[in-house]
């Protein structure tokens, strides 16, 4: 067995995790079906008409169906469309963004199906703009050395989300299945044969399938400041870990450079398109600084510009800088961006006469539940594709307009897979285990809302933009005092449970990131501010083992063809 580091082992950095995350109910209405999907962003909506051709499907969300990150994506879509582009130079690009730990093979089909992917979304009906030519009108951002990025106005996420809404609520082999809370995957001994799920109403839900996809999305809202959607908590990723799959990669948290914080305390998120069409960021004093931390000035990927307005807001003592659109023009700007200046005028801003306001905010989660090629995890009979899975595709840092192709694309892949597993799904429950000892239980004196709020407030102070060895200690030491279990009388509570899921994935947030002794995409350190070549591989954890590392998802965790690398960590940072 490799070791990686110097020192003693890891073995009070694994998270002991019950199986489940509340009691077993005592009756449960039951249905069956032969595809399961979870989540109705636009991997779950893929996945679930590409299955409905051949399969019966149960599409469960919690929210309603509108209701996902994938609905409020702005920028676009990226594919090598263009006579001068390419899927080797949308690869490359691609690779440069993910600092050393992309997968060149998976991220490989990625952009070789992005560009006939885009002509049958067109043929479907997605409004995408268009030159005067009747071509696709191709924009640019940041880490791309082409033109490649289709859109629709500045509500592309909506633009496909509801053209594959209404094939999804017209098709007659989908069942809907809406403000369906899913719990606990079911299942044992390797094998996941559904789900159990609470409704609004507090009954339980058995819902019994022949393979489920979990398409569930980030995990954003685990942090005060994001663009995402408040039930982005990475529920999915909880119930996989819960079930025993494996999960890597989730000290990667991308955080969106340019987040306008509203009124009310939410970020809205001012889309990467506006600085691939000239958008210029200032400090509070008007200086453009970009170009002092990086040639590709505001065209640079997403976590050195973050880096940057971080360093710029601590060097002025401020909460922000400045996105500066005003040299575009109202006419221009009302046009390409409608939803922004609507959205800036109703906070009070007109973003054609002043600069917009911006913090950097938690946008995307590279890791997530591992996976093959086909959306395959570690267990038989369960699937994930979009962002709550990890792929490699993205590395330690995700290039703009990356992530809707990548829930199109693997969002079918893994439903062609589903369906290949429905032949031989089996119906069977084991019984489940006893509760471990110690397990910290919900406490029914504490408001849900008061552990979001503390645990929101722990990972923007400690796992945030910055990190280092005191602050991951002290929200591990923190996050270790939340619920992992529902007590028995809090079973039905929705927002007990919620917090249950945050709980435990912000925990293994914060754990990857203490692991990982250096500076690299997205996750850097300023205790390790270097990028350190051994670390150019994968952290990886699974319920009841010792974290590990490996250099490849898809061959080491799921088939293990390379022989996994066991994590040391050093014994000055020993825990």
């Amino acid at each position: 067995m490799k070791t990686l580091g110097y020192g003693i082992d890891v073995s009070r950095l694994a998270v002991a995790t019950p199986r489940y995350a509340t009691p077993l109910p005592a009756q449960a209405q039951r249905q069956h079906t032969d595809l399961l999907v979870i989540g109705s962003g636009a991997a779950g909506l893929a996945a679930a008409l590409a299955a409905a051709e051949h399969a019966d499907v149960l599409l469960l969300t919690r929210a309603t169906l509108a209701e996902s990150n994938s609905a409020w994506a702005q920028g676009g879509i990226a594919a090598a469309l263009e006579q001068t582009d390419s899927p080797a130079a949308h690869l490359s690009d691609t690779l440069i963004a993910g600092a050393g730990l992309t997968d060149p093979l998976v991220t490989d089909v990625l952009v070789h199906e992005a560009p006939a992917l885009m002509r049958q979304l067109a043929a479907l009906g997605v409004p995408f703009e268009r030159a005067d030519g009747g071509q696709f009108a191709l924009g640019l951002e940041g880490g791309h050395s082409h033109r490649r990025i289709l859109h629709s106005g500045d509500t592309t996420g909506w633009a496909i989300i509801s053209t594959l809404m209404q094939r999804a609520r017209a098709h007659p082999r989908i069942r809907l299945l809406e403000g369906m809370h899913a719990i606990d995957l079911r299942g044992e001994r390797g094998r996941c044969t559904g789900v159990l799920a609470l409704d609004q109403q507090g009954q339980w839900h058995t819902l019994v399938a022949r393979a489920t996809i979990l398409a569930t999305g980030g995990a954003g809202a685990l942090y005060g400041l994001t663009s995402n959607q408040p039930h982005a908590l990475g529920e999915g990723i909880a119930l996989a870990y819960r079930a025993g799959a494996a999960v890597a990669d989730l000290e990667f948290v991308q955080f969106h450079p340019t987040v306008f914080r509203t009124k009310t305390g939410h970020g809205f998120l001012i889309s990467e398109a506006t600085r691939g069409e000239g958008g210029i960021l200032r400090d509070v004093n008007g200086w453009r600084f970009m170009p002092d931390f990086d040639p590709r000035a505001e065209l640079a990927p997403r976590d050195i510009v973050s880096r940057a307005i971080f360093a710029t807001m601590q060097q002025h003592g401020r909460d922000h800088v400045l996105l500066d659109l005003t040299h575009l023009g109202a006419a221009y700007l009302e046009h390409r961006f409608p939803s922004i200046v609507q959205r800036c005028r109703t906070e009070g801003l007109d973003p054609a006469i002043s600069p917009i306001p911006i913090a950097p905010a938690a946008h995307y989660l590279m890791g997530g539940i591992c996976t093959d090629t086909h959306g395959a995890t570690s267990l038989a009979g369960l699937y994930a594709a979009g962002e709550c899975a990890c792929t490699g595709i993205h590395g330690a840092n995700r290039l703009a307009s990356n992530s809707l192709l990548e829930c199109l694309v693997f969002g079918r892949r893994a439903a062609r897979a589903a369906l290949a597993h429905v032949e031989t799904g089996i119906h069977t429950y084991g019984a489940p285990p006893a509760r471990p000892a110690n397990t910290p239980v919900s406490d029914p004196a504490t408001p849900p809302a008061a552990w979001r709020e503390e645990l929101a407030h722990t990972m923007v102070r400690h796992v945030g933009v910055q990190r280092n060895e005191h602050g991951l200690q002290a929200a591990q030491a923190h996050l270790a005092q939340f619920p992992l279990t529902l007590a028995a009388n809090d079973s039905t509570n929705h927002d007990l449970l919620t917090a249950i899921n945050a709980g435990l994935v912000a925990r293994l947030v914060a754990n990857s990131a203490r692991l990982r002794e250096e500076s690299r995409g997205a996750h850097q350190r300023t205790d390790f501010p270097h990028t350190d070549p051994a670390w150019q591989v994968h952290i990886v954890q699974e319920r009841g083992q010792l974290p590990h590392i490996t250099t490849s998802i898809a061959d080491d965790v799921l088939y293990g063809a390379i022989e996994p690398v066991e994590l040391i960590r050093r014994t000055q940072h020993a825990a």
